[in-house]
């Protein structure tokens, strides 16, 4: 199961451990959580250069920038 507490108005949940990736010895599997990282972090700088790439991308093909977009009144 899990507690809600409350910090700031957020509210988080702490899990019991029921979820926690594991040996089969029982001690907690570390490298599965480095590896997760590693990936989830990979995927972001991916998704950041692809976004980058993209807007230099319109740039050279002539498309507006969204934030150019808007006219001064």
């Amino acid at each position: 199961m899990f507690r809600q507490g409350s910090l700031n108005g957020a509210t988080s949940r702490v899990f019991s451990g029921e979820d926690t990736l594991r040996h089969p010895d029982g001690s907690i599997d570390f490298d599965a959580y480095r590896e997760r990282a590693r990936r989830a972090r990979t995927a972001a700088i991916k998704a950041s250069g692809t976004a980058v790439l993209s807007l230099i991308a319109g740039v050279f093909a002539g498309k507006p920038v969204a934030a150019a977009r808007h006219q001064a009144t």
